[in-house]
């Protein structure tokens, strides 16, 4: 260290000498724009912990643009606009972090989370590739990756992973949980049910040990044995809002639409910002015909998570049955805006034009559906009907005809009916 120091000190004697002051200056004008940025950085922190998102943003903006090499920065504004749900701006933020530091595994694991919130499984994993080259026993990146792989369907690589992880803690409860819900997912009912008896055996009075085991037991249809497992997890912890919620599911799915809406009631009392919740119990007034009670709970999902693309999608229909078209149509409109290759949203939203007598805009619609999706009988379907209900019969018959090729068996009768000698 003492070696170290004494080149140090050479190497800056040097640099004095062959550049004179001007490198001083230099250190001196960075050394001064760290601080400022500092401050700033100091007055954001504040504002963050008096909940004043806006004025830390602005904070960090101004560290940003007084240090823009502060990759620190950068990172705590990404943070920020993830948790205010701007999520383009976020990534942006994250990749100028990393693109300043790309040594910091924390980096990585961040923006790997916002892909995670974007559905972007590939790229999450990606980015906990890269942050598990930097640290490649840490398990929390490694679970992270796991549940990456198991969103994104790579099964067996996110066994591989738990795997791993239990190697290196054999009495891990939470890993032998998870492991359990991808095996479930792959309809391996022994070995899953192998995990959840070893999860209970290292902790038989948890709660989110019967709650996945109450998900387990409905994934086989063995619904009273989910039943009695939701109830156990609500008995051990009543303020467990994750076991209501799948309960909810669970009455849903038995036809109990009313005992389904009591468990989302007590779900939000318990955590009021739980969008799935709120979309559910939406659904739920929907079936009981509170339509005005499902706008609401709508809004709340979306006030909560602003890309709920379903949420956005039910929203609008919902509004449309309330005679809302302008309302309605723009909740389609955010809806695309937020997933716009998504080919049935396009489907969707040209089924309510149509409805509304929109029918030009409705087959613009129903075509960007088939050139996202080549082969979408359905939207080819109603691009047919719409057609025929614009006077155009030959070209909507000739829709009929290719949807029924390609198996959309409804186009049939509709073929006998209007579309006789048309080809």
């Amino acid at each position: 260290m003492r070696s170290l120091s004494i080149h140090s000190v050479i190497y800056t004697l040097l640099l004095v000498l062959l550049f004179g002051d001007a490198f001083g200056q230099q250190q001196q004008a960075f050394s001064k724009r760290r601080q400022d940025a500092l401050r700033f950085m100091q007055q954001a922190e504040m504002s963050m912990r008096g909940g004043n998102f806006n004025n830390a943003y602005d904070q960090y903006t101004a560290a940003i643009e007084t240090d823009q090499s502060y990759a620190e920065a950068w990172m705590k504004r990404a943070l920020l606009l993830q948790r205010m749900g701007r999520y383009q701006e976020s990534l942006l933020d994250y990749n100028r972090a990393i693109d300043l530091n790309p040594y910091s595994e924390i980096y990585y694991d961040q923006r790997a989370k916002l892909q995670l919130l974007q559905s972007d499984f590939k790229g999450a994993i990606v980015d906990l590739d890269k942050a598990l080259e930097l640290s490649p026993y840490d398990n929390t990146l490694l679970e992270t990756r796991a549940i990456a792989k198991l969103e994104g369907n790579q099964f067996e690589d996110a066994i591989s992973d738990f795997n791993f992880i239990l190697e290196l803690n054999p009495k891990d409860t939470l890993t032998y949980l998870q492991r359990a819900i991808t095996f479930t997912r792959m309809d391996d009912y022994e070995a899953a049910l192998e995990d959840l008896s070893q999860a209970l055996q290292l902790n038989p009075s948890s709660e989110l040990v019967y709650d996945v085991k109450g998900l387990f037991h409905m994934h086989f249809g063995e619904l009273e044995e989910a039943m009695r497992s939701f109830d156990r997890a609500i008995e051990i912890n009543p303020r467990f809002y994750l076991a209501y919620y799948n309960r909810s599911v669970l009455w849903k799915r038995l036809g109990e639409i009313e005992k389904s809406k009591s468990d989302l009631d007590v779900a939000i009392s318990l955590n009021q910002d739980f969008p799935n919740a709120h979309f559910n119990r939406a659904i739920a007034n929907k079936m009981l015909g509170n339509d005005k009670e499902a706008i609401d709970d709508y809004n709340k999902a979306v006030a909560i998570k602003s890309d709920f693309t379903e949420a956005l999608y039910n929203r609008g229909v919902t509004k449309s049955m309330l005679s809302d078209y302008g309302s309605s149509l723009s909740d389609l409109d955010l809806a695309i805006e937020s997933n716009r290759k998504d080919p049935e949203l396009y489907n969707k939203r040209g089924n309510m034009k149509a409805f509304f007598g929109d029918y030009m805009s409705a087959i613009r619609d129903f075509d960007m559906a088939i050139k996202l999706k080549s082969d979408y009988a359905e939207a080819v379907y109603n691009r047919g009907i719409t057609r025929m209900m614009a006077h155009n019969q030959m070209e909507g018959c000739r829709d009929l005809h290719r949807a029924l090729d390609m198996g959309y068996i409804r186009a049939d009768e509709k073929i006998r009916y209007f579309c006789t000698g048309i080809k």
